[in-house]
């Protein structure tokens, strides 16, 4: 465990030396800020001039959900790109062999920022929340988007070749955690191409409730995670 606590801080240092990565893990803040602040603006002084009232207060909710998904994503996303950095430098390969191993790389790069996105987005999602959080939505809040972090950033890794692509793959891997809005946008069967996609069952969660698509999303999380891990593991064989 002290091997892997000295990994994560060593990715610290190097986040610290570049600017796009400290803006990553400012970002949730920033958001969280404008909307706490720009939204209630937005719809007070704009939208009620044009006799527009009450547009977008019905779907604050969203907006925690919002946040609470960046944070996730953004906290794992700069930890895959620390191993696409790694990779690029043949670093990873060593690192893996040492008794650190696979896991415990895996563990400092991308599990450890998953679960500091947890516990950012529980301070977060309250202090910027436009509407009250029940306590049981916002732990499946945390739980969820944390599980959808690690995905993005095992997608960024297994998919991505070098640091550049993983931009690229990052912002394509953001669509994972945007089928949560499926069930909100989108009526009909025809919302079910998404199934396979774990936020998908959360977003249902979220309008209609039934912890059985709780169940359903944690089932795809494993399953998503297990292949991932498997290309993964190709990769650095």
């Amino acid at each position: 465990m002290r091997a892997i606590n000295k990994m994560f801080i060593y990715m610290v240092k190097q986040i610290t030396r570049e600017m796009m990565m400290i803006m990553l893990v400012i970002a949730p803040v920033l958001v969280g800020m404008f909307f706490r602040i720009g939204i209630p603006l937005l719809e007070n002084n704009v939208l009620i001039h044009y006799g527009l009232e009450k547009i977008i207060a019905p779907y604050y909710e969203i907006f925690s959900w919002l946040l609470a998904m960046v944070t996730g994503m953004l906290f794992a996303f700069v930890g895959g790109l620390v191993v696409l950095g790694e990779i690029d430098e043949n670093v990873a390969k060593y690192i893996i062999v040492t008794p650190v191993g696979m896991s415990g790389y895996l563990s400092s790069r991308i599990i450890i920022p998953a679960f500091i996105s947890g516990a950012v987005t529980l301070i977060c999602v309250p202090a910027f929340s436009l509407v009250h959080i029940a306590p049981a939505k916002l732990i499946v809040m945390v739980i969820s988007t944390m599980l959808s972090g690690i995905v993005t950033a095992m997608l960024v890794v297994a998919i991505s070749s070098n640091k550049v692509e993983g931009m690229a793959v990052g912002k394509l891997s953001g669509l994972f955690g945007a089928t949560f809005f499926v069930p909100v946008a989108v009526t009909g069967r025809i919302k079910y191409a998404f199934c396979l996609f774990p936020m998908f069952w959360i977003g249902e969660w979220s309008l209609s409730g039934g912890w059985e698509k709780l169940v359903i999303a944690l089932i795809e999380f494993i399953i998503w995670i297990y292949i991932l891990f498997g290309r993964f593991k190709k990769k650095m064989g």
